[in-house]
């Protein structure tokens, strides 16, 4: 059968996205098995950091602007703001059912854990060096690969615990166990500014989710020219600051449906929408069905239309992001938490 053009000319050909991944208050990291190719398979980059492992067929991959061959059983971690893909050879029309298996986690819930397990903080050293990226072979990774391979069957503590068990393995491994895939630690070309500027247009964001939103206000507390705060913005994050606002504003509209009971008219002013009509409108078109139809799902539906719709769009930096909500709404998540913890002391 015919093939695709290769790998290697699609790895090369490939411009980086900026990618937030979904929060999720009943999970403390990200764990799944996905196809190839599937929609976010791509060349991303994304603070948190990755556990990657290839479970089927071949290929290249480009990490930073590297680029190197894999091939099944392959296992590796990628640092935070790395951009990484992995291309397989394919034939036409042909589809890698779980070519693999990925853990995401941020750094910042490993020092929170931590502060009560101080031994996790024998990994730090394994994250800084994941700034480079390792592959790792021999004994090392065929542990590893054992662990990788059966973790997305396990859930709650069972498969904190398999994650663990890897990141000792890791920061375990001898040198002649590793591979280097960079030569110094990774730094985004984009730089500080661009970062800078993204965290400041999302919290401009966050903090007036509810009210008229300017682009002059935007750039005047990045201490920019509205036009080159655009064009940094979108070079960081992919989008126009119009569209992001209008994703931020119904991805917020969401987390009230899920959390709270409030009344669709009020999440919409909530939202910064002017009327309900268009909240309804703006909602089903990012969305692909209606506010009144996404709160009756249930969790684990919300969950996985969240993933597909804003899982893998080009976004800002999820740090800013989540900071400046749970700076903004500490006292509903404490509330929410507690409700959670509540209802399972009832079913325990």
């Amino acid at each position: 059968m015919s093939k695709r053009s290769s790998s290697l000319e699609r790895a090369r050909n490939q411009e980086v996205t900026l990618e937030i991944l979904p929060s999720n208050a009943y999970q403390s990291f990200r764990c799944f098995m996905h196809d190839y190719p599937t929609h976010g398979a791509r060349y991303c980059v994304h603070v948190e950091y990755e556990i990657h492992l290839i479970r089927k067929g071949s290929g290249h991959y480009k990490i930073g602007e590297k680029i190197g061959k894999f091939k099944a059983g392959q296992v590796s971690i990628i640092g935070s703001r790395v951009p990484h893909d992995w291309v397989s050879d394919l034939r036409k029309n042909q589809i890698i059912r779980d070519r693999d298996v990925v853990i995401q986690f941020s750094r910042e819930w490993l020092k929170k854990a931590s502060q009560t397990i101080p031994e996790i903080s024998d990994f730090e050293l394994l994250l800084d060096q994941a700034q480079r990226a390792i592959i790792f072979h021999g004994k090392c990774s065929e542990e590893a690969q054992e662990i990788l391979d059966s973790i997305a069957l396990f859930s709650g503590i069972e498969q904190v615990m398999k994650l663990m068990e890897v990141l000792l393995i890791m920061s375990r491994a001898p040198e002649d166990e590793r591979e280097y895939v960079l030569e110094d630690p990774y730094q985004s070309e984009s730089g500080p500014t661009a970062r800078l500027v993204a965290e400041k247009g999302v919290s401009y964001i966050f903090k007036n989710i509810d009210k008229k939103i300017r682009l002059a206000d935007a750039a005047k507390i990045s201490f920019m020219s509205e036009s080159q705060f655009s064009r940094i913005f979108k070079e960081a994050s992919g989008l126009n600051f119009s569209e992001m606002i209008r994703k931020l504003r119904i991805e917020h509209g969401c987390k009230l449906l899920g959390s709270t009971e409030l009344s669709i008219a009020t999440i919409s002013r909530e939202c910064g929408f002017t009327n309900l009509s268009n909240f309804n409108r703006q909602f089903l078109r990012e969305m692909g069905i209606t506010p009144r139809e996404f709160r009756v799902l249930n969790q684990k539906q919300k969950v996985d239309l969240l993933k597909i719709v804003f899982g893998h769009k080009n976004q800002l930096l999820q740090r800013a992001k989540i900071n400046t909500y749970m700076d903004m709404h500490s006292q509903q998540v404490a509330e929410f938490m507690t409700k959670i913890d509540t209802k399972q002391s009832r079913q325990d």
